[in-house]
């Protein structure tokens, strides 16, 4: 292509050598313009020229560089290669070193049953199909995910601004919340404002302030942070875009344009997609340690004892039966006890109250009411050990929510989730797979159909108990405290303020600030305080003196607006001195003639009337709180 332009380029210049010279056979009028020509040839060729031999000169680097690219990923894929093989070959050595040591919790016997031994999945022996140990497979089950747990509930959340928090705190105060307070974590230490804290369940406040606290214990480097949380059994901000009027009235309320307020950033003990709560643990993970009214020990005494005896009872030594005890006073229990009646080969529901405790002295199986099936009520109890007889433990929504998940997936027998009720899951359901750690089915319609399921496929049946029971059994306080502060981290990433104690907090140092802060009178504050230093964010030095007693406690009570339902038709002025209030002489009757018109009480003991900006320190009750 250049090469005819070269050619005509050098007849073009030896005609402007020519042009220039003298010469006798041409007239000199042309010599200009065959001069100009020819100089503008030239200039266009030598710029094509250059042109090209640099689209020339890129095209060998280009080149060259996918050379290199091409022999790098080649590299890298068989450094990869290498390294997965060796993570592979550790693991296995790991899990063999170990196996003896620290076995996988399963249910099941070392001998395993006929038919399971081609998957290795019930007891933990064996090999899978894909040629790992089983053992290995359920090692795997006891890792939790945090960072990407408290990263999906964070999601909606871009940043957190401090009015999103006041109108977290404004919707407390307006939809007859039981508990709701604002934590603050300022240089290491814990600062707590009640917004509610209904005086005749102070029992378990401390409940909802000790996951921040037990956090803060175990990870002496949390960062600054500022929440609200809500101890509802529901979320407080649906959001469900799904949903036209749901999403209507969640704009409508929180509009966010034009100097509308935006979403409260808010903690709740349940969560789910169609919601803007952020997960928090539900108060019966911190119950208190000593004897309370409904009976259950905290969660880190109530997990070893059941990782231990769900393991007492064999697989093949289980009944294969659907069960369900507890209250049935839901719609959908309701349902599941009409399931029970139609199934009884199928399914077993035992009805029982909070109530029958103190009536019902027999267990099930002491009564020989256990493997009859069916629908009955109120005749017998089930210790958890019992439970873990059946093969088949159904989890189905009650009243409020159900928090029972978590203890059936110990037994080690396969959980039938009905999904018909669920709306919401508690923080750790996040990290359980359907069909991997337990199984579900729609309603309770189809529970037979799964029972027998199972049945038919015992093997598939035993991997799904195994797997379930190991991936809670690693689910102690500590893994607790390491997802919270997870969450607590990533939180404190998002704000967009600096944190800074309200002037009227409570620091929160140990376990016993709380129950001095929440106590109602003397006697209850003897039978709850722990004495126990060891639950202090940080080491307590001896001696141990009043008023903290080796804590921050400083004479601090619940204000009175806290205690008390402030809206209309419950006790809107009972905390204003003097204010004319009725009270009922005979709640059984209604009528108005039995009214009666008293003032409210000056002083009531374990109550503070301090406005929110300042301390607020007991009234003059004449107790003596900080010495006791």
């Amino acid at each position: 292509f250049f090469f005819p332009l070269c050619q005509s380029s050098s007849r073009c210049l030896l005609s402007v050598h020519r042009s220039v010279l003298p010469t006798w056979d041409r007239p000199r009028s042309r010599d200009p313009m065959i001069s100009g020509s020819c100089c503008a040839i030239v200039a266009l060729v030598a710029l094509l020229c250059l042109s090209q031999l640099r689209i020339f000169a890129q095209r060998r680097e280009l080149a060259a560089a996918r050379e290199l690219a091409s022999l790098a990923s080649a590299r890298d894929h068989r450094i990869k290669a290498r390294l997965k093989r060796m993570h592979r070959l550790l693991r296995a050595a790991e899990v063999r070193e170990n196996v003896s040591v620290c076995p996988p919790p399963s249910p099941v016997a070392t001998k395993p049953a006929s038919g399971d031994s081609a998957t290795g999945t019930g007891t933990g022996s064996g090999t899978a199909e894909d040629g790992l140990p089983a053992s290995l497979l359920l090692k795997a089950q006891r890792s939790w995910d945090w960072r990407a747990i408290a990263s999906e509930a964070l999601r909606p959340w871009g940043s957190i601004r401090k009015e999103q928090l006041d109108t977290a705190v404004a919707a407390c105060n307006d939809n007859g919340t039981m508990y709701c307070q604002r934590l603050q974590v300022h240089k290491g230490s814990l600062y707590l404002t009640d917004y509610r804290a209904i005086f005749f369940d102070r029992h378990y406040a401390p409940a909802r302030v000790w996951p921040l606290l037990a956090a803060l214990r175990r990870h002496r480097d949390l960062p600054d942070v500022d929440i609200v949380v809500a101890g509802n059994d529901e979320p407080r901000v649906p959001a469900f875009p799904g949903v036209g009027s749901s999403w209507a009235k969640t704009c409508r309320r929180w509009p966010g344009e034009k100097g509308g307020p935006l979403p409260p950033a808010i903690f709740a003990s349940t969560t789910s997609r169609g919601v803007m709560d952020l997960p928090w643990l539900d108060f019966a993970w911190y119950f208190p340690r000593k004897p309370h009214k409904l009976r259950t020990p905290p969660w880190s005494v109530l997990h070893p004892q059941l990782v231990e005896a769900g393991g007492k009872v064999r697989w093949e030594d289980k009944l294969e039966i659907a069960m369900h005890t507890g209250n049935v006073g839901s719609g959908w229990r309701k349902a599941l006890a009409a399931v029970a009646e139609r199934a009884p080969r199928e399914v077993f529901v035992n009805e029982l109250f909070i109530g029958d405790h103190g009536k019902i002295t027999q267990t099930c199986k002491e009564m020989k009411l256990h493997a009859t099936g069916g629908y009955q009520k109120h005749k017998c109890f089930m210790r958890f050990e019992d439970q873990c007889g059946y093969k088949y433990l159904l989890n189905s929504a009650s009243i409020g929510y159900a928090n029972k998940f978590k203890y059936l997936l110990l037994c080690g027998s396969v959980v039938i989730y009905v999904q018909d009720g669920m709306q919401h899951k508690e923080f750790y359901e996040h990290g359980l797979l359907p069909g991997v750690h337990y199984v579900q089915v729609a309603t309770a319609d189809d529970v037979p159909a799964m029972v027998r399921y199972l049945r038919e496929h015992d093997s598939y049946a035993r991997a799904v108990a195994s797997a379930g029971r190991a991936r809670l059994a690693a689910l102690d306080v500590r893994a607790i405290a390491a997802f919270n502060a997870e969450l607590f981290t990533q939180y404190a990433a998002k704000q967009r303020f600096r944190v800074r104690p309200l002037p009227g907090a409570v620091r929160i140092d140990c376990e016993d600030d709380l129950w001095r802060h929440y106590a109602r009178d003397p006697g209850f504050l003897k039978h709850f305080r722990s004495e126990d230093n060891a639950t202090c964010v940080r080491p307590i030095s001896p001696p141990f003196r009043p008023p903290g007693w080796g804590g921050a406690y400083n004479g601090s009570k619940v204000r009175c607006v806290a205690s008390h339902d402030q809206r209309a038709g419950a006790q809107p002025l009972f905390c204003t001195p003097g204010a004319v209030v009725e009270e009922d002489q005979n709640p059984g009757d209604k009528t108005l003639q039995h009214r009666v018109i008293t003032t409210t009480r000056s002083v009531q003991p374990g109550t503070s009337y301090a406005p929110f900006s300042e301390f607020p320190s007991a009234a003059k009750d004449g107790i003596p709180w900080t010495m006791l």
